[in-house]
């Protein structure tokens, strides 16, 4: 990847649904060239294409972090499962005192509740949970890209 495809990643997370003309006049390529250039990084895993939702706007009130201690060697059993339940944004392996680390989605604090009592509490292998609702929302940005800078 080099420093026209950061251009066109960057360009992308700006509007998604930019056209390769406009984002061609912009990086100073030929459509063609964009075309190429966004056909190679989808194929490499490096964009995809999304819509993103907001679950407020969905009336999703009751957002929330969940920490989860797992039993030894029962962590990719647990995390499948969590995986596949729909208030689940996003599911990370983490290394400190918790083993995983949920965001998840809920409608309200009763169904937060059930969620992490009956649902993820109930999971075998499941140790305990720490739980943190989102109270404000600061940052919640899509337009992560690599550093230019060496370290």
């Amino acid at each position: 990847m080099d420093e026209l495809d950061r251009r066109i990643l960057q360009l992308l997370q700006e509007d998604g649904r930019a056209p390769f003309t406009q984002l061609a006049k912009k990086v100073g390529l030929s459509e063609t060239a964009v075309r190429f250039r966004y056909k190679n990084l989808v194929e490499q895993g490096v964009v995809r294409t999304v819509s993103i939702v907001d679950p407020f706007a969905l009336d999703f009130q009751a957002p929330a972090v969940i920490n989860i201690d797992v039993e030894p060697g029962k962590i990719e059993s647990v995390a499948r499962q969590i995986a596949e339940m729909p208030e689940t944004a996003y599911l990370v392996v983490t290394l400190g005192p918790y083993d995983l680390l949920a965001e998840v989605y809920c409608r309200n604090l009763k169904h937060l509740t059930e969620l992490v009592t009956h649902r993820i509490q109930a999971i075998p292998g499941v140790r305990s949970t720490e739980t943190s609702m989102v109270a404000q929302v600061y940052k919640l940005s899509y337009r992560w890209s690599p550093s230019q800078e060496e370290n």
